[in-house]
């Protein structure tokens, strides 16, 4: 049914919380910003980040474009390399790419840090096409599922998003394409709580399961 693959990154490829919460901690202390914490970033991964900024920590647009700047500087030097694959998963990209699917991700990392990433961590010959936010972070997770499927040739009904969070489902459905959410990342910690999710067609437990559940 499905001939297209888009993957979200944090908490779905890779668990890369170590260098998102020391980007977040660097932010705060170059603003001179008390750092929330855990509280915080728990709530932000996956979210883009001037809403971060803006919405969940109330930052003014001047505040927020500073605090971009400085998250993107530390992630720049040190937080894409604190980041590992989860256990499994090129196993079930293997798989996947054996079973003839278009592979690709759909993440509002920049996109020069989701190659560099994806390279350093072994990933990256899995996968056909990698889109990533751009520089202004104007690019939804939507826009970005919409130009994986460019990519790929693929319409809406033969595309799928594998995703961990309520951004990943939010993307899928104004993109109108199917969302197989994932338990093991940093957002959906239940598939109680992911079917919760309207549009959440299948849940995965684990990389393993993403496998078999597109390959039976």
């Amino acid at each position: 049914m499905y001939s297209c693959v888009l993957f979200d990154m944090d908490g779905t490829l890779i668990n890369s919380y170590a260098g998102i919460f020391h980007g977040y901690q660097r932010a705060f202390a170059q603003l001179g910003e008390n750092f929330p914490g855990e509280d915080l970033v728990r709530r932000a991964i996956g979210a883009p980040l001037p809403e971060v900024f803006e919405r969940l920590c109330g930052f003014r647009p001047e505040q927020t474009r500073m605090a971009v700047r400085y998250y993107r500087q530390y992630y720049d030097e040190k937080g894409k390399h604190e980041a590992f694959a989860y256990a499994g998963i090129a196993d079930t990209l293997c798989r996947l790419k054996a079973a003839g699917y278009f592979l690709g991700t759909a993440t509002l990392k920049k996109e020069a840090f989701a190659l560099e990433m994806l390279e350093e961590l072994e990933l990256l010959p899995y996968f056909d096409a990698v889109c990533g936010a751009d520089a202004d972070g104007r690019l939804a997770k939507a826009d970005l599922i919409q130009m994986g499927m460019g990519r790929a040739g693929a319409r809406p009904q033969q595309t799928v998003l594998v995703g961990d969070s309520l951004y990943d489902a939010k993307g899928a459905r104004q993109a109108g394409v199917a969302f197989l959410a994932v338990t093991y990342g940093f957002g959906f910690r239940s598939a109680e709580e992911a079917r919760q999710e309207p549009g959440v067609s299948m849940v995965a437990r684990n990389p393993e399961e993403i496998a078999r559940l597109l390959c039976s």
